[in-house]
């Protein structure tokens, strides 16, 4: 096809002649959905976990102080829950952009703490992926986790109002 012959195509078939030749944008399939957040403090009988729905947009928590300590059933997803509030689209992007600076979805697995500390107790973030897809990392809030957690600690922090990595 010569240059003249292509100018005198129509816009729209330009453009699409234009998107096949161009790489294809990578699938959404590997963006957060959802983050689900568990936290326990052993010295003070305290659960807290968190939801927060980027899809959606909203966030939600769950507190429980007291002993018996009553941890929520996972099979009730919302039993408990409290919405707590919208999170805005500049906030996510800017959520989302930590995250990939920070390694945050590639954190996995159980992180250890080097000695034990009786005043703090275990942590569980559970990452859903567009696609359905899971990702598990799990420490001890005082001294097991993953690098750059206090630069996530901001990032959750300025996405939901509330220090959840704390």
């Amino acid at each position: 096809m010569n240059i003249k012959a292509i100018l005198t195509l129509p816009l729209a078939f330009l453009m699409m002649l234009i998107s096949l030749l161009l790489p294809a944008k990578p699938q959404a399939d590997d963006s957060i959905a959802e983050i689900y957040i568990y936290w326990k403090i052993e010295s003070v009988v305290t659960i807290s976990e968190y939801k927060i729905d980027l899809a959606r947009k909203n966030f939600w928590t769950y507190d429980y102080h007291g002993i018996p300590i009553k941890e929520r059933s996972e099979k009730a997803l919302f039993e408990g829950f409290k919405f707590a509030g919208r999170l805005n689209d500049n906030d996510i992007t800017a959520f989302l952009a930590a995250a990939e600076e920070n390694g945050f979805t590639a954190w996995e697995g159980n992180y250890p703490p080097p000695f034990i500390d009786l005043g703090s107790g275990p942590w569980r973030i559970t990452v859903v992926f567009a696609d359905g897809t899971t990702r598990v990392s799990s420490g001890n809030s005082a001294n097991g986790q993953p690098e750059h957690w206090a630069e996530m600690r901001a990032a959750f922090n300025a996405l939901t109002g509330k220090d959840i990595l704390a």
